[in-house]
């Protein structure tokens, strides 16, 4: 998996970090007015830790839902 840095029409001026794997395009994260937006046809689920600073892991499936 790898990120890169992409202008994209999500708001004027905006910079999105892509998410790929293998090739293949499979999320977009951008700036929402609170907070973060992470957007996806393979999002599968988020795992919540309890560690210090407080994280998520967004998990990405294998196929496109919906």
């Amino acid at each position: 998996m790898h990120f890169r840095l992409a202008h994209h029409m999500v708001a004027e001026g905006d910079t999105m970090v892509e998410v790929w794997r293998d090739g293949q395009f499979v999320a977009g994260i951008y700036p929402h007015e609170e907070g973060l937006r992470v957007v996806s046809k393979y999002l599968d689920g988020v795992q919540h830790e309890d560690v210090k600073p407080p994280s998520v892991v967004i998990q990405l499936s294998e196929e496109a839902r919906g």
